[in-house]
């Protein structure tokens, strides 16, 4: 049996509990992280921010190998697979 586990259209999160999602709702596509207090996705850019100072903090990746890798790594979900950076 191959199962996926759930994750962020946005970021790739993977969703381990209900409080992981936008506004803590199982239905939404996008993570807690990647939307605003009403449940609306925030900015691409802001979203790549968040991202490459997570693998910085998370992984002590110098910045601009981080913003580098955050932008591959976004480039590469449903949200942002056609969006022109």
């Amino acid at each position: 049996m191959n199962q996926t586990c759930p994750s962020c259209y946005s970021c790739g999160m993977p969703f381990k509990s209900a409080s992981d999602y936008a506004l803590g709702d199982v239905n939404q596509k996008f993570c807690s992280h990647c939307t605003n207090s009403q449940g609306q996705l925030k900015p691409y850019e802001e979203i790549l921010s968040d991202t490459a100072n997570y693998l910085v903090h998370a992984q002590g990746i110098h910045v601009q190998a981080a913003l580098e890798m955050a932008k591959d790594l976004l480039k590469k979900q449903p949200t942002w697979r056609n969006h022109n950076v």
